[in-house]
């Protein structure tokens, strides 16, 4: 029964930290899972993507290295051809607080149940996903960078 108790405390505590995790260390892990990829690049665009940073002329591997897989992908037609566009985004909560009104039974003295009504407020949550930055590829390589400034 103890160890049984010890192996759950350490694998709740194993989840805790591994939810703790920074965006560098998040990137670390995504090098180091592909470190002959990584290897391969210029000692320059190594230190762009340990950073977290792209630029224009970046593979779609170099993206994927710096900032991970996008959330979702568009596929853009335009005169000049086809082009494909990762988008990355983030999600916000916000808190609505709203007033209601609602009946409550309440019994007086002498036993005689009656309905009053009550004001409560009440927080609802919205969950709102909101995209923070665009990477546009033609023929594999990044044309274009589009960044939410906040």
């Amino acid at each position: 029964m103890k160890k049984t108790r010890l192996l759950l405390l350490i694998l709740a505590v194993a989840c805790a930290l591994s939810a703790c995790m920074t965006a560098q260390q998040i990137r670390d892990r995504r090098i180091a899972s592909s470190q002959d990829i990584f290897n391969s690049f210029s000692p320059e665009i190594q230190q762009k993507i340990r950073a977290g940073q792209i630029e224009l002329g970046f593979s779609e591997e170099m993206v994927r290295l710096a900032w991970g897989m996008p959330d979702r992908i568009y596929t853009r037609t335009t005169d000049k051809g086809e082009a494909t566009v990762w988008t990355y985004s983030k999600t916000r909560i916000l808190t609505q607080t709203d007033r209601m009104t609602i009946p409550v039974q309440v019994r007086d003295k002498s036993g005689r149940s009656s309905v009053q009504y009550e004001n409560v407020w009440v927080n609802r949550d919205t969950r709102e996903e909101y995209t923070v930055a665009r990477v546009e590829f033609n023929e594999g390589a990044v044309t274009a960078l589009e960044r939410l400034d906040m």
